[in-house]
């Protein structure tokens, strides 16, 4: 079974699995990262900032004097966070904190990140009213299952692959696949005063680039672990005919983008 999780357990939140990640959209993190510099802060603080690679590309942008504060409840990772800035020549500080559980531990920041967190939350109205007391900007990045998508693909065998999919996960306790819209209402309905939203669309065509194909192998084998047997069978032909005709292939997917202040 291939569910991705970190050493605390939370499912698609590994080590290998972030950084794959980052790897295949790094150009379109990149660009997303230079905006945010344009926000000129003081201090950035990321929420379930993992192994510190947004900040690491944030570091890059943002002059000496701009702090960075990440906090995450895993222990692996933020070790590694913690090597990761351990060059940065400025004052960077991972920090244990479980969000949900103890949100007056978040710090105040100019800005604020909360890219893909989310799903793991069962109270998030809660952590946007303690962000907008704390002032500054918010940044949510956050996918969504359902706007992923593989191709060319016959559909009667997307929707079979889809809807097996989603029986699998829909019932999960631990993370929620498919939360756009509702982190979308979440945020027109929350403290703050200001909200600048949109989409941004992550697509690759075939031949796909080499740093692409960790990340697309690994959804795909995630995927099947999660399909029945018959869903599973008929992806697993589709991926070998796909594979004999690879110039036909594509991936895309839809991120909620949200600068809230």
């Amino acid at each position: 079974m291939v569910d991705l999780r970190n050493s605390s357990g939370m499912p698609l939140s590994s080590v290998g699995w972030l950084e794959a990640h980052h790897r295949a959209k790094l150009p379109e993190r990149r660009a997303f990262a230079e905006t945010l510099a344009r926000h000129r802060p003081r201090r950035v603080v990321d929420l379930g900032c993992g192994t510190g690679l947004w900040l690491a590309l944030l570091n890059e942008m943002l002059p000496a004097d701009c702090e960075f504060v990440g906090l995450d409840m895993d222990r692996d990772a933020l070790d590694i966070a913690r090597e990761r800035s351990r060059n940065w020549g400025r004052r960077t500080r991972f920090e244990r904190v479980d969000i949900e559980a103890d949100p007056d531990a978040i710090p105040a920041g100019n800005l604020t990140l909360a890219f893909n967190i989310f799903p793991y939350l069962t109270d998030p109205a809660k952590l946007l009213s303690t962000v907008a007391r704390n002032g500054g900007a918010l940044v949510v990045r956050q996918y969504d299952g359902g706007a992923l998508r593989f191709g060319p693909m016959d559909v009667g065998l997307r929707s079979s692959v889809e809807s097996s999919l989603r029986g699998s996960v829909m019932s999960s306790d631990q993370f929620r696949h498919y939360d756009m819209d509702r982190v979308l209402g979440l945020l027109l309905n929350s403290q703050f005063s200001t909200r600048e939203i949109g989409f941004e669309l992550f697509a690759r065509a075939a031949p796909f680039p080499e740093d692409f194909l960790a990340y697309y192998e690994g959804t795909l084998t995630w995927m099947l672990d999660l399909l029945s047997e018959n869903a599973a069978d008929s992806l697993r032909s589709w991926l070998a005919d796909a594979d004999g005709s690879p110039q036909g292939r594509y991936f895309f997917e839809v991120d909620l983008i949200a600068v809230l202040s």
